[in-house]
């Protein structure tokens, strides 16, 4: 009797064990098994606190690389991903009205009903590319910035941007002088690493000091 009570418990546990790797592989899919250089890429912005009755807009948007324009994602997506880089897997459909309820939106109304995704980056970009923007202007143009209360201040104005090139995912923030009168406006650009915070490399135009007279 024993010995069946063993030989019963021990199937129990293997269902369950098979059980449990199935349930785990079908819970990751999401993020898994999408080929290299297929579907759409972007920064995953999501909306989790909107305090304006009429809505602010669809939940979920991916951002093209200048983060100029969006699309509207629709689908499972986990809103601890919102400011990283994604690639999703998805068909264009278009956007429900009550994504953005009654509000005068004026938006995109296609929408990609996505079916999976994959994160590529591990950073948050707002909130680091803002506080690296300005470490590095304080160390390296201090006429641009300046510390108060261990917050600092920039002079130039922030653009935020990403890329992917090489299987690496690059955050960018570029501070442009938009107070100048020359065409193109002076900027600097600054390159990060989006899953390790590794700086890069610095892009500026034109090649000077900016805080030389």
């Amino acid at each position: 009797m024993q010995k069946k009570l063993l030989i019963f418990t021990i199937i129990i546990l293997g269902i369950i064990g098979i059980s449990a790797v199935i349930y785990f592989q079908q819970s990751s899919s999401q993020q898994s098994n999408i080929p290299e250089g297929e579907g759409y890429y972007g920064i995953l912005t999501v909306v989790t606190d909107c305090m304006i009755p009429e809505g602010c807009g669809p939940k979920y948007k991916l951002w093209d690389s200048e983060m100029k324009s969006y699309t509207p994602l629709l689908g499972d997506i986990k809103e601890s991903h919102s400011e990283l880089v994604i690639q999703v897997i998805g068909k264009e459909t278009a956007l429900p009205k009550s994504e953005y309820n009654d509000m005068n939106y004026r938006g995109p109304t296609n929408a990609i009903d996505v079916s999976s995704y994959k994160t590529l980056s591990k950073i948050a970009y707002h909130e680091y590319l803002k506080d690296k923007a300005g470490e590095y202007t304080l160390e390296n143009y201090p006429c641009l910035a300046s510390k108060e209360y261990n917050t600092i201040f920039t002079s130039w104005n922030k653009g935020f941007g990403w890329e992917v090139q090489d299987d690496k995912t690059i955050l960018k923030v570029r501070m442009t002088n938009t107070f100048s009168d020359n065409e193109p406006q002076p900027f600097y650009e600054l390159w990060y690493d989006g899953n390790t915070g590794a700086f890069i490399k610095e892009i500026k135009e034109p090649n000077i000091d900016f805080c030389e007279n």
